[in-house]
């Protein structure tokens, strides 16, 4: 039981720290002469798995492949 608790609390708050990949990706989009174009992609990739890891917090049984992804 403690370490499914522990495994919801690092899915949220790893779930908003790859969610906060948003600001270089939007800056990247917004300023493409002074980007990488590799970078933006990979915060764009990292923003959406920051997005869908709150969401397995519900069921982490059911989102293992997504979780191990992340790992």
């Amino acid at each position: 039981m403690l370490r499914e608790g522990a495994l919801k609390v690092v899915l949220v708050l790893v779930g908003l720290f790859f969610s906060a990949a948003i600001y270089p990706a939007i800056g990247g989009i917004l300023d493409p002469a002074h980007s990488d174009t590799g970078d933006t992609m990979m915060m764009s990739i990292y923003f959406a798995l920051g997005i869908f890891l709150p969401i397995a917090v519900r069921n982490p049984a059911a989102h293992r492949s997504l979780i191990a992804f992340a790992a």
